[in-house]
Parts: structure tokens; sequence; C-alpha cells
């Protein structure tokens, strides 16, 4: 059997199916069925089952290749205060952070008077003194999980280089890398009124996307116009068909203006930093280039087939990226909307080019939560052929100048550049119709229909559809009268945050019209003032549910994986009371009032003394219970890194304090677990006290300390306790009321497959 140019898009179309299908199944099988399914392909492909010998093949490489990726990642085996020695490149910079052998480092080192030290420079070899985290994303509702991108783009793990970090400097970068290092650093001496200007300018004209800020990235994407400052195929086909453009009009042979063109566009990836999207680029303008070079007759759709194929081998995780289906989806509308077909007069192509774009492009951008904007269609008209054809290629003639010691174009260049981020700030105000049913936006997907075909005609209906007024009904008579629950029973509920190896709860109550907060420690926090329970915050603790800000917080004591939140937590909300054992208002006796719910006190029996530190055997212990309601007590016990000889002592309150008016001791509802599962903790008394129905371990995933124990797991299975983790399943949410219990991580990534499952 013959391969066909479609054979091969058959081919990469299943290699893609069983990538994907890896990754939605999220299930690790047992080595033995992965070498029986692996086999199986090959002899399927071998008998040109095309398709399905391929999706076989695919499913397998996606498992053997991030098996490989978790192989290569830094040993995690010491705590988090072990530092790891690490020597290489700079390949990356950012605002306060650098990326060396395919590590993220958040940069905190300071000199010897305590002043910032001046971050290393792309290019540049160190030696660093670095503590290593595992890759993973926080998984609180609300934050979206970004370890999938991290591990398309190679990242392996994250970490940070404290303070008084040992730092060498090895090797000076290259002289590009200097010239454009330089370059970067003069845009903190421009004047602030032409400071935006020279972001865009650098953003694009070296690919310097740490130069932009979040209210840069805010405008790009509200006006549909991310894609031209992130150095992409765009930007490389552009600068290569200029130089094609060139040859052709000089007569040049083919012979040197392809390689010319693949060298100006492969050195401009190269200047830019060579990120994914480059990679991903610069692969499809070589085949282009071999496309119109007739290279053994070379196909649009074999061109586009191997492009998919070679990715897909060199990195099956790239399909976690967003750019991937963007750039690949928008070559293959492309190629479905006018392959075949004649060519226009440019600015009508152009035009056609940016409907197609918007109207088959629409639904997947929804899908993802992008900004939608129905102005992107004129404004890309006018941007794209003036980034691509003037500004690109004038910056790149200005940059070079700075070579030779003249500066003016560069800077008149900068001013054009201000210009235009007025022109999308002026664009970004205009009044933009709402989607009020975005599902009509799938009918653009008409226009990839083939020419002759009615239907295709009709795809902007779609966009139309979606922007018409929904009509609301009024609601039956059976939908004003569901069941709800008793008016007398307390509404309260239990966040257990994901913050890493760390422990921070917040308890939210609604008493008589008002709503109440309580926060239990604050999880770590970091040199730079960031910290993890901030934004896990966020959702729940608005201005609208909480207007005086935090109502209490208690501190169990002085650990930074409890307390090392607080300063961030102090600039963020406004604190009415805080508990600590240290406060001298936490310990064995004391209770008070969280609207209906009741906070009770068990440890430690006194307050340290003055000005000590309170360490794990000095943790507040509180236990928050509702109102009895029809002979049932629902409980929250909170006990920080108390250990086994403390729980001994405060388990002997627990029976009464859970006793009801009949005289029947209730089973707790819920148990965070002491000390993130250690072995120190959660001992037989206090399972003979309590007997919980849930358990919840806030561990960090892969940890250093093989937290939650083991011991610890077999007692709760014992006593037939639920447990969840926060390492495997992210943020669990408690309904106290109702008994409703959900978790971020229903069906934990493929990537977290390694990681403690109880």
């Amino acid at each position: 059997m013959k391969l066909t140019p479609y054979s091969f898009l058959r081919l990469a179309l299943g290699f893609l199916l069983g990538i994907l299908s890896s990754v939605a199944l999220s299930f690790w099988p047992p080595p033995e069925v992965l070498l029986l399914v692996c086999f199986l392909s090959l002899i399927l492909l071998k008998r040109h089952h095309l398709f399905l010998g391929a999706s076989l093949l695919g499913y397998c490489w996606l498992l053997i290749f991030l098996a490989w990726q978790m192989q290569q990642m830094p040993s995690f085996n010491q705590p988090s205060s072990h530092s790891h020695l690490i020597q290489g490149e700079i390949t990356q910079t950012h605002a306060n952070a650098l990326v060396v052998n395919r590590l993220r480092l958040n940069w905190h080192v300071k000199d010897g008077e305590g002043k910032a030290l001046a971050m290393p420079q792309q290019g540049e070899i160190w030696q660093l003194e670095a503590k290593i985290r595992p890759l993973k994303s926080l998984q609180n509702f609300g934050q979206t999980d970004s370890t999938g991108s991290k591990l398309a783009a190679g990242q392996l793990a994250a970490g940070y280089l404290a303070r008084d970090a040992h730092v060498k400097k090895i090797q000076d970068a290259s002289l590009v890398n200097q010239w454009r290092n330089r370059l970067i650093r003069q845009l903190e001496q421009q004047p602030v009124e032409v400071q935006r200007g020279w972001r865009f300018l650098l953003a694009l004209g070296v690919g310097a996307k740490s130069a932009l800020i979040a209210d840069d990235w805010q405008l790009l994407q509200r006006t549909g116009t991310l894609h031209l400052w992130v150095v992409s195929g765009l930007h490389l086909g552009l600068l290569a068909g200029l130089i094609l453009w060139l040859a052709r009009l000089f007569s040049w042979p083919q012979l040197v203006s392809l390689p010319l063109a693949a060298a100006a566009a492969l050195g401009y990836a190269q200047l830019a930093g060579w990120g994914l999207a480059a990679e991903r680029s610069a692969l499809m303008l070589i085949l282009g280039l071999l496309l119109l070079s007739g290279w053994r007759k070379l196909g649009t759709w074999l061109a586009f087939s191997l492009a998919l194929l070679i990715l897909l081998l060199a990195n099956p995780l790239i399909v976690l990226s967003k750019g991937f289906w963007l750039s690949f989806g928008a070559v293959a509308v492309l190629i479905s909307g006018f392959y075949g077909r004649a060519v226009n007069h440019p600015l009508i192509s152009l035009l056609k080019v940016q409907l197609l774009l918007l109207l088959a492009f629409s639904p997947l951008l929804v899908l993802q939560g992008a900004w939608f904007n129905p102005w992107s269609l004129p404004i890309n008209l006018v941007l794209v052929p003036l980034v691509g054809l003037v500004l690109l290629p004038a910056s790149l003639i200005a940059l070079a100048l700075t070579g030779l010691g003249i500066y003016l174009p560069l800077e008149l260049l900068a001013l054009a550049f201000n210009l235009l981020a007025e022109g999308l700030d002026f664009a970004a105000q205009l009044k933009q119709p709402l989607l009020q049913q975005p599902i009509y936006l799938a009918l653009g997907l008409l226009a990839l229909l083939p020419a002759g075909i009615p239907l295709r005609h009709f795809a902007w209906l779609g966009l139309l559809l979606a922007l018409l007024p929904v009509v609301s009904e009024k609601p039956t008579y059976q939908q004003q009268n569901q069941p709800q629950l008793p008016s007398q029973a307390v509404q309260w509920q239990v966040k257990v945050l994901d913050v890493g190896q760390g422990t921070a709860v917040l308890v939210q109550s609604q008493y008589q019209g008002e709503n109440y907060n309580l926060l239990y420690d604050t999880g770590r926090g970091s040199g730079s003032g960031w910290a993890a329970v901030v934004p896990a915050l966020m959702p729940w603790l608005t201005p609208k549910l909480a207007p005086k800000g935090i109502n209490q917080l208690v501190i169990s004591h002085d650990d930074q994986d409890h307390s090392g939140g607080l300063p961030a937590i102090k600039k963020h909300w406004a604190i009415q009371q805080e508990y600590s054992a240290q406060a001298n208002n936490c310990y064995a006796g004391q209770a008070w009032q969280l609207g209906a719910l009741e906070v009770i006190a068990l440890w430690p029996p006194q307050p340290p003394a003055n000005d000590a530190r309170a360490n794990n055997e000095d943790s507040c212990v509180v236990l928050i219970k509702a109102p009895e309601q029809n002979g049932t007590i629902t409980s929250l016990l909170l006990t920080g890194d108390a250990g086994l000889a403390e729980e001994a002592f405060f388990s002997q309150a627990l029976p009464e304090l859970l006793t009801n008016q009949q005289g029947a001791v209730q089973p707790l509802t819920v148990l965070i677990t002491g000390h993130h599962g250690s072995k120190t903790s959660t001992g037989l008394p206090l399972m003979q006290a309590t007997l919980p129905r849930w358990a919840v371990h806030t561990n960090g995933w892969r940890n250093g300390y093989g937290h939650p124990h083991t011991s610890v797991v077999q007692r709760l299975r014992q006593f037939e306790v639920h447990q969840l983790s926060t390492a495997a399943h992210g943020a669990v949410h408690f309904d106290m009321a109702s008994g409703k219990v959900k978790y971020k991580n229903q069906k934990p990534p493929l990537w977290y497959g390694m990681g403690y499952k109880p």
C-alpha cells in the first residue's frame, strides 16, 4: 500500500487522538498492559490500519514520555528547607524569576546591606543555591491549573532563591545576549510617559515578554491582539515572506532566497528567546519553505501532517498548551478555507482570512475562557498588516542600528508604539455587545465547509444569534417551592484550601442575615511577600461576602507553614480579631462565638511565656460546632501540629463536648489531621474520642516529609474514615448543613498519578 498525503494526515490525526485519550483517561495502566498495547499498535500499522494503529501508539507514547519527564525531575526526598546547588545557563528572565536547567526560580536574594541583588541576565551561566519544590499548581476553586502548560514548555520543577542564598556568576552572556539585555535595561531609564511604547517595542523586537506589565497583557487580551506581541508563526512567516518578496523583486535565485528567508526567521526566533511558540512555528516555517521549493512535490496537507507528527513525537505534552491548538487550528482553518481557491486582491484576502478565523475560532476561544471581542475583526484588519509589514521590519532595523551607536530611529519608533498603545486603549473602551448565548458561535464552523455547499454562507449567523438577548421565563410554581433546609438550621461551610505543604482553613457562617468568617492558619509566605493563601481566598472574601474583612483569624503556632502567610493576609484584608497561643487568648478554657457557631479552645493548657515562640506542642487547638439540630451536632476539629501526647490530653474533653441533649455522643464531622498527617499526630485516643466521618490531610504533593504517613492512613481506614488530601484532591469544601462535599480534583490529571491518593 502506497502512502499518500492523506495517509500521513490519518497517521497524524490518529496519533493526536491517542495522545488526547491518554490525557483524558488520566489512568496509568500496568507496564505489561502498556507494552502489549504498544506491540498491538505496531502490528496494526504494519497491516496499514493507520488511524487505529497511530491512536494506540499515541496513547503509549504520551505515557512513556511523561514517565520519563517525571524521572528527570529533581529528587524531593529532602524537606523543602534543603537547598540544591544548580549550575547552568539562564535561558529566560521574568520580573522576579528566572529559568535555568528547566527550573523556574523566584529571586529574593539580597546583598550584605539588605538591598535586592540584581538578577542574572539571559545567556549568563551561574551557580545558584536554590530551594526546589515539585511542579504542581495549587488546586483551589476559582484558580486555573497551569501545570500542564508548564510541562508542555519543558519545565520540570519550581523553587526560589532565599535572601541569603549563595550565588556566583560563572560566565558572561554572548555578545548578542549582552546587547539584548542592555536594551531591556534601558527601558527603566526612559521617561514614564513613553515607557509603554518601549515595552511594546521590546516585546515585538526582541521577544522580551517580561517587559510587558499586567495592564499591557490585559489590554492586548481585551482587544484580541495578544497574538501580535507573542513571537509565533505569524511573525516568522511575515519576516520570511518579506525576504521572499524582496527576492522576487530583485530576481534572486531560489537557492539563495529560501535559505535566506529561513535564516532570517530562525535568527529572529533565537533572538526572541526560542520559546515553545517559536519552536513550533520554526518547524512549520521550514516545511512551508520546502513546500515552496517543490521538494519531492511536498503537498500542503502533507507538510501540515509532517509538522504535526514531528512535534508530537518530540513533545507529546504540547497538546496541553493552548498555543498548540491555536496555531495548528489556524493553519488547518486557512488550508480548509483557501486551499485550491483563487487568490483575490490582497486586502480582500486579508479580510477573508480574519473573518474566517473569527468565525471558526470564536467557539474555541470562549470554551477556553479567553476574552471575546467582536471588535477584534476590524482591529486586526488594521494591525496585522501594520505590525507585520511595517512595525516588525522597522523594529529589527532600528534595533540593528543600535549596534552602530545610532539610537534615534529606535526612540522615534518607541513613540510610534506609544501612539499605537493609546489607540488600543481607545478600542478597548468601545462598547462591546455581550455574548448572551455563546453556544450559537459554533455555527461559525460552517465557514469551513467546501465551496459549493450553501450552508457555509450562514456561518456569520452564529455570531448574530450569540449576541441576541435571552428572553427570561417566569419561574414555575415548582421552581418557587423547592425544598429548603430548615430555617433554624445554621448554614456554615468549611473550605480547606490548597496552599501546598501548609495549612489554611476558612470557616464561613451565615446567621441572621450576617456573614461571618474565621481563618485558621495562613500557610507559607515567600520572601517577596507573596503567599498562596491570598489567591485561594480571593473568591470567598470579596467585599460583598466579607465587608469587614476577616472577622476572626486563628494562628495555631509560629511555624512558617502555618503562619508564614500572615503579612500577605494583612495587606489584603482587615482583621477584626486575632487569636493565638502567643496572644494569650487561645488556650484551654477559652471560648467565643462566630455568629451562631461556638469556637472552643482545647489546647495549650496555658499560653507560652512572654515573647516565647509557640512550637508544635503549643499549637492552638480549636473545636468549632453548630447548635444541635434534631439531635445532630456538626463539628470541625483543627489541631495544628499538636502531637500524640497533646492529643491524649485534650481528647478527654471531646466526648462531652460532642454529646447531644439525649446523651448520645455525636461523631466528629470533619477532622483536619494534625501535622499534615504526620505519624506524630492523629493517634488512637483522638480517634476513639471523636470517631470522625471525614479527615483531610493538608499536605503538599510529593512533599519531602512523606506526609501523610502510612500508619495514619491505615489507622483512619480502620475507623472507616473518608480521607481526602489537598495534594491529591486540591481544595476541599464541606457544606456542613447539607452534608455535601466537593473537591477541586474530582479526577486528578495524569501527571499527578504518582502523587498520594488515599
